[in-house]
């Protein structure tokens, strides 16, 4: 269990936040889950803050004004960042005011309580259209979100499917009901069922005109009349069901997937092997070729890693030391620590797009009786006790830091962690560490030469039925 802590933004302004330039800072007014950790982004080309929550101060997004960027490229640059942001995290992120400075230092704000926060955000999956209606359509979406009032927020989500299916009144009530005859996300079943029991048959052509248009307009029947709680009630009870159907409109219209489609369809898991693969391997092992016709493949040195965990240096720089065709459709592979001690195994399942890993099978380690060893062992160890504890599995690689392959949280079924037990795993290695680099330093070469390497846990044969 995470204890997350509230910082105070001197904490905040620290290492590269500290640098001086000229930095702008977008303060962000939201109810959502916000970091109490910096985040460092990557996004277009250039580098992004997170900024976490502070109990003084808002939580906001900032960026130095790189060299050759103008400071409204870059306010642009932001917002569309947040934008962004709310669309992979489904929550609204609404700009107070866009400031600027020596030092990337929120606006100050008093509020010391009703904070939701989390560790960090998972951004592993964070899209970069390049259309500018994608964009909008974004904007749009991160504005009805964020928008406590109802109209407002109704309109904006309305406004996404006016960008996607473009001017015609016609055409938009005809895909809003070709969209509820095809069944709708769970959170719109109430709000539709309510509609069919008032003996609304055209959900279409009501929530163009007794929403949008009401909303949008002030002459004409019907209105929406700030001062009727009816209105308002009306309005926030439809919401879900625009809510849906925005969402609906960005992935089919601009191709911009939500996080939960991406997870159904894991592409992730292969995506980076896929490319060091190629298109034509890749498409041999999907149909099931012949086996002859395996081309070569560069695997590059690779890295193990747990999403928010310190790297393990057993896992770190792995060498490919086998690699061959498990089945017609998948390829197995086998790497090994530069000392030769440690390997880890993966098989490629292509058709099905899937990495299997199996933390009991695919995992060993010799140990040599040293202080090395050992030292290797209580790592691998807090390796499977992160790993068991619901860790996201990183391949990266070694040298670029690139990601290759990252597979969704770990949940082990029928089975629990034993935290003490891992925790008295680790000691346990450590302190078999310390002996045995005591018992060197005494004894040096004399025993050393007698040391017989053992399989404390070998990797498995494999088992394809994983």
């Amino acid at each position: 269990m995470l204890n997350l802590k509230i910082p105070e933004v001197k904490e905040v302004i620290v290492g590269e936040l500290a640098v001086h330039g000229y930095w702008l800072v977008a303060n962000i007014q939201t109810g959502a889950t916000w970091p109490v950790h910096s985040q460092k982004v990557q996004y277009r080309g250039e580098t992004v803050w997170i900024m976490p929550v502070t109990t003084d101060h808002f939580p906001a997004v900032a960026m130095m004004v790189p060299p050759g960027r103008t400071q409204p490229e870059c306010e642009r640059l932001i917002m569309q960042f947040i934008s962004t942001l709310s669309w992979v995290l489904e929550g609204g992120f609404l700009v107070d005011e866009m400031t600027g400075g020596g030092l990337p230092r929120p606006m100050g704000r008093n509020k010391s309580t009703g904070f939701s926060i989390c560790d960090e955000f998972d951004l592993s999956y964070f899209p970069e259209p390049n259309d500018n209606r994608a964009m909008l359509a974004l904007a749009l979406m991160r504005e009805g979100r964020g928008l406590n009032h109802p109209g407002y927020s109704f309109l904006s989500l309305y406004r996404v499917l006016e960008v996607a299916l473009g001017r015609g009144w016609q055409r938009q009530v005809a895909w809003i009901n070709t969209q509820i005859a095809g069944g709708l996300h769970h959170r719109a079943k109430d709000a539709l069922e309510q509609l069919r029991k008032q003996g609304i048959v055209d959900i279409g052509a009501h929530l163009y005109a007794s929403g949008r248009c009401a909303m949008a307009h002030a002459s004409g029947d019907p209105v929406i009349d700030p001062d009727d709680p009816a209105d308002a009630r009306r309005l926030r009870s439809e919401r879900p069901i625009m809510l849906t159907l925005a969402e609906i409109a960005v992935e089919e219209f601009f191709g911009v997937e939500r996080r939960t489609t991406q997870y159904s369809k894991h592409l992730y898991e292969l995506e980076g092997f896929k490319r060091i693969f190629g298109d034509e391997l890749v498409n041999h092992l999907v149909r099931g070729d012949d086996p002859s016709c395996t081309p070569m493949v560069d695997i590059p040195l690779i890295s193990v890693q747990l999403r928010r965990h310190p790297p393990f240096a057993p896992l770190s720089k792995l060498t490919i030391k086998e690699m061959h065709r498990d089945t017609l459709h998948s390829v197995l592979l086998i790497f090994e620590s530069p000392d030769g001690r440690t390997q880890m195994r993966f098989r490629l399942d292509f058709p099905n797009e899937r990495l299997v890993f199996d933390w009991d099978r695919d995992l060993g380690h010799k140990d040599m009786g040293d202080a090395n060893s050992a030292e290797a062992m209580a790592e691998l160890s807090r390796f499977n006790k992160e790993y068991f504890g619901n860790g996201q599995l990183h391949i990266v690689d070694a040298e670029t830091g690139e990601l290759i392959s990252r597979k969704d949280a770990f949940l082990p079924m029928n089975m629990y962690l034993d935290h003490e037990a891992a925790d008295a795993e680790i000691a346990r290695w450590k302190a078999l560490a310390a002996e045995r680099r005591d018992r060197d330093a005494r004894y040096g070469d004399q025993i050393a030469c007698h040391s017989m390497g053992y399989d404390v846990k070998p990797i498995k044969p494999a088992n394809r039925d994983q």
